[in-house]
């Protein structure tokens, strides 16, 4: 089958659905295509496909491997969502099915459709690295200011309201048991130290040899071990 994307973003483009639809039938008329069906979802957002029925059908005939190519009058008919539309579009691949879009002259199986689809994934991992950056960026921001940056309390803060403060027993337990692994002290010994002198995690458990690392991990650059 040879099918088409149409959509919109409200229900009263009416006008829009026919000009994509006649842009699509134009073109198939150029270059002698049936076309079997229109796949129309009217009145949703580009944002999301979770919401798009018509869109979701289609995709089943895709990966039943019913469809032959799919043909759409811009990107932006799909979806504006980057990781959405690499997904799509590794989908098509995976099922061999070509994707033509008119707007932007893209054809999958022609170099230039394979050196898109290269481009498309450099952009989505482009924009997942800037979000990781700038959630660190507001992580330790938050850190700097003593703020809550996280669901859990880090241990050697006590919670008050939105804002951390330090915990002087728990402070104290960190640079002990820094101390210690400056030391060479096995992880085994700190955790026998720990239970010695019956410290406990914020979950009011003792402390095994992972908790040990994890904390060493966590505290490497813990203001209070320059104090």
């Amino acid at each position: 089958m040879i099918v088409s994307i149409v959509r919109t973003s409200t229900n009263k483009q009416d006008e829009s659905i026919k000009s994509q639809i006649n842009m699509i039938q134009k073109y198939c008329d150029l270059k002698e295509i049936h076309l079997d069906q229109h796949f129309v979802d009217e009145g949703v957002s580009g944002g999301s496909l979770k919401n798009r029925d018509q869109f979701n059908d289609l995709m089943d005939l895709v990966k039943d491997n019913k469809i032959d190519t799919i043909i759409c009058v811009s990107l932006s008919r799909i979806s504006r969502n980057t990781l959405d539309l690499l997904k799509f579009v590794q989908t098509l691949q995976d099922t061999d099915t070509n994707l033509v879009v008119l707007k932007e002259n893209i054809d999958l199986k022609t170099p230039m459709g394979k050196f898109f689809v290269s481009i498309l994934g450099s952009i989505y991992d482009l924009e997942r690295n800037l979000i990781s950056e700038r959630t660190k960026d507001i992580l330790n921001n938050k850190k700097d200011h003593n703020k809550v940056y996280c669901g859990n309390t880090p241990y050697g803060y006590d919670r008050n309201g939105d804002r951390l403060v330090e915990n002087p027993t728990e402070i104290r337990m960190i640079k002990k048991v820094h101390t210690l692994r400056n030391q060479d002290k096995s992880y085994g010994e700190i955790v026998k130290f720990l239970k010695r002198n019956k410290y406990t995690t914020k979950k009011g458990d003792f402390f095994g040899k992972n908790n040990v690392k994890s904390l060493l991990n966590t505290t490497k650059n813990h203001p209070c071990l320059s104090l």
